[in-house]
């Protein structure tokens, strides 16, 4: 945090956030930028494409509140969250996503994610968000926050997954292909195929149908 001084015998100390915005798309980092420093309490100090770009800003740039989609390229958002806390324990990571179920919620919360928000939200929620993360809140779109306490849950197969391997998950059952995903994730065809023999082992399914009847019937994909 930084903090503005006032001359004179008493000192009134302004506290101000620093956000670190970490998105693929430089339009939509533009437009939250401009929203969140409509908050003089709050102030976006860096701006990262990718979680690799954002992992090494953090080493020079520190940030009260790290903003990330989960949706990226590279090694995703779920490998760069394990990442980010596994180098700075500290850090407040506040997942914004695209992804509107609980089981990914739930995910990148047992990750260590400071909470999980989703774009269809209002700004003025996304505003609230970041100053209730700052006071050691963990909040989390009202949509999903019904559907997490049953989700919380280690019998289900899903929530034994690695991270890389849950991402792949979301991505076979939304019906990507191998070659897709590898492309999207920077993984070789070889690495990706061994990623969902692992899954639907480890899921107990054994074929990509019944791969994408067990993401619907959990809530992984729409």
């Amino acid at each position: 945090m930084t903090a503005n001084d006032t001359t004179g015998t008493d000192t009134t100390a302004t506290d101000i956030t620093a956000i670190l915005l970490v998105d693929d798309h430089a339009v939509v980092r533009a437009g939250y930028k401009r929203y969140i420093e409509l908050d003089p309490r709050l102030q976006v100090v860096a701006e990262a494409s990718t979680g690799e770009e954002a992992y090494a800003l953090l080493d020079r740039q520190p940030a009260d509140v790290v903003i990330m989609d989960l949706s990226m390229p590279g090694q995703g958002g779920f490998e760069s969250l394990r990442r980010i806390l596994n180098r700075f324990p500290s850090q407040k990571v506040l997942i914004f996503s695209m992804h509107e179920n609980a089981s990914v919620a739930n995910q990148a919360l047992r990750l260590g994610a400071a909470g999980y928000l989703t774009k269809s939200m209002a700004p003025d929620q996304i505003i609230d968000a970041i100053h209730e993360v700052m006071r050691g809140g963990r909040p989390v779109a009202p949509a999903l926050q019904a559907g997490l306490g049953e989700l919380d849950a280690p019998h289900l197969p899903h929530n034994g997954l690695l991270p890389r391997e849950f991402e792949v998950l979301v991505l076979l059952a939304s019906g990507e292909s191998i070659d897709s995903i590898s492309s999207r994730l920077h993984l070789s065809p070889k690495t990706t195929s061994n990623y969902q023999t692992n899954i639907r082992r480890k899921l107990g399914v054994s074929s990509s149908i019944e791969l994408q009847q067990y993401a619907r019937t959990h809530g992984l994909v729409p």
